[in-house]
């Protein structure tokens, strides 16, 4: 099972693939949620709707997971915990996510049909990293 290297990473990370992002509940429980998300080569910025159940989670407990994954050929997937804090949702007024996720056109049309409504942006900041591109297993996982 082969790590990313850096270059690989951040390829990967500004595709359009879906964020899993796992809050924990107030009981206790992970609640996950799939997101859009941008990397800037250091943090990962999510937006949501401000009523979000996981917008009220990370309110309540900062600490999250989440898992950036391909369902298809090459398997490639990066697993991080981190730290969210919530920040001025102003940013999100500028189209980043939609654009990014459903083009120029689309985005745009998303974005402004969207604009009023209360978000909240978030950012993550990693604290521990788990990469891993192939379908070979890890040595670790052979049999002795």
């Amino acid at each position: 099972m082969p790590q990313m290297t850096k270059n690989q990473i951040d390829e990967f990370l500004s595709g359009k693939h879906l964020m899993k992002l796992a809050t924990l509940s107030p009981d206790g429980y992970p609640y996950v949620n799939p997101v859009w998300f941008i990397y800037d080569g250091q943090t990962f910025t999510i937006g949501g709707r401000d009523k979000s159940e996981w917008v009220a989670n990370i309110k309540s407990d900062a600490r999250v997971s989440f898992c950036i994954d391909t369902c298809e050929l090459p398997y490639a997937r990066v697993i991080i915990k981190g730290t969210a804090v919530i920040e001025d949702p102003a940013w999100i007024s500028d189209g980043s996510f939609a654009l990014k996720y459903l083009g120029d056109s689309e985005g745009k049309k998303y974005s402004t049909g969207t604009k009023d409504n209360p978000r909240a942006l978030v950012r993550i900041t990693p604290e521990h990293w788990i990469t891993w591109v192939g379908i070979d297993w890890h040595p670790r996982y052979e049999a002795d």
